[in-house]
């Protein structure tokens, strides 16, 4: 029996005993399931979503920015 203090730091979780066999599939044999394709398309439309509303808001920023410069230029 090894001590504790000279054993190897690998495997720290226990995890990689379950998948050590598991060959990952790839190509057209590689399935997603369903729900996972849902939770990716809602992740993916909330990032645009939220770059959308940041792009927005600069836009806006800029316009305010320039009307104030502007009016001050002017007057």
């Amino acid at each position: 029996m090894r001590e504790p203090l000279r054993q190897p730091f690998t495997n720290p979780f226990g995890m990689t005993e379950r998948i050590a066999h598991h060959k990952a599939v790839t190509g057209l044999k590689a399935r997603v399931r369903w729900w996972q394709r849902i939770v990716s398309l809602a992740g993916l439309l909330i990032v645009i979503g939220v770059l959308g509303v940041m792009l927005a808001f600069g836009v806006g920023l800029l316009v305010l920015i320039g009307r104030i410069l502007l009016d001050v230029i002017v007057s």
